[in-house]
C-alpha cells in the first residue's frame, strides 16, 4: 500500500518538462523511479500469487494423500476386525480389539499432537514458501 502511494505521488507531481520543454535529470530520475516502483509492485504481487499457489497445491495434495490413507486404513481395519473376530470366535470382540487399538493411538496422538503434527505441518508449509528463495540462492 505504501509503495502504491509513493507511485501515485510521483505520477501526480507537476511536470517540469511541460514548463521548460526540456527533459532534466530530475524528471528522468523521477520517471525511472516510478517505473522501478511499478515493476517492484508487480513483482511482489506475482511472488505473492506464486506462494499462495504453492501453499494451495501442498494443502490439496496433502488432502488427497490423507483421504487415500483414510480409505486404506478403514479397509485394513475392517479386515483386521473380521480376522480378529474369527480368532476370538466373536465378531464383537474382534472389532472391540480394533477399537481399543484406535483408542490407544488417539490418546497418544492427543498427548503428542504439538510435537508430531503441528510441527510437521508448520515446517512443511514454511519449507514450501521458502523453497524458491533457497533455489534462487543456490543458482546465483
Amino acid at each position: 500500500m505504501l509503495l502504491r502511494m509513493m507511485i501515485l505521488k510521483l505520477k501526480h507531481r507537476p511536470n517540469p518538462e511541460a514548463m521548460n520543454e526540456k527533459p532534466t535529470v530530475i524528471t528522468e530520475l523521477r520517471q525511472l523511479i516510478t517505473e522501478y516502483l511499478d515493476a517492484r509492485l508487480k513483482l511482489i504481487k506475482l511472488e505473492t500469487f506464486e506462494k499462495t499457489a504453492k501453499v494451495t497445491a501442498v494443502l490439496f495434495s496433502s488432502l488427497v494423500v490423507a483421504l487415500l490413507g483414510f480409505f486404506l486404513l478403514f479397509f485394513l481395519s475392517m479386515s483386521l476386525g473380521f480376522y480378529l473376530g474369527k480368532v476370538f470366535e466373536s465378531m464383537a470382540l474382534g472389532f472391540l480389539a480394533v477399537t481399543s487399538l484406535y483408542l490407544l493411538l488417539f490418546v497418544l496422538v492427543l498427548l503428542m499432537k504439538k510435537d508430531l503434527m503441528e510441527k510437521f505441518l508448520i515446517e512443511r508449509i514454511i519449507g514450501e514458501l521458502t523453497k524458491k528463495e533457497e533455489d534462487d540462492e543456490h543458482a546465483g
